[in-house]
């Protein structure tokens, strides 16, 4: 299981905005700095209005499983056109939904 939610993971990162938001629980909630707290629709408009990323590296690589909800921790350094290198450590709550895994949470603390 762990395997394939890191795949998810990294393909909500790079992923079309299409495809991010069709992983978002419909109770979705998301931290960021200098943002604040977003709720679902909150990061569909995010999503919809940033570059998405290029590229993307997920090192010390933690997770907590159960049947229905996993949790991952880790390291991100990821990139886009025109910006910066963004260095992140971030949490993902994924649930499981009939049968489909949904982003229940997301967090990023910038470094």
């Amino acid at each position: 299981m762990a395997d394939e939610l890191w795949r998810e993971e990294r393909e909500f990162w790079l992923a079309g905005v299409a495809e991010a938001v069709r992983k978002l629980d419909g109770s979705c909630l998301m931290a960021f700095q200098p943002t604040g707290l977003m709720d679902r629709a909150g990061v569909i408009a995010a999503l919809q209005a940033a570059p998405r990323w290029q590229e993307v590296t997920m090192a010390e690589r933690a997770s907590i499983e159960t049947d229905e909800v996993s949790v991952l921790a880790y390291h991100a350094t990821a990139r886009r056109a025109g910006a910066e290198t963004y260095r992140a450590l971030c949490t993902t709550t994924w649930i499981r939904r009939a049968g489909d895994w949904r982003i229940l949470q997301h967090q990023q603390t910038p470094l």
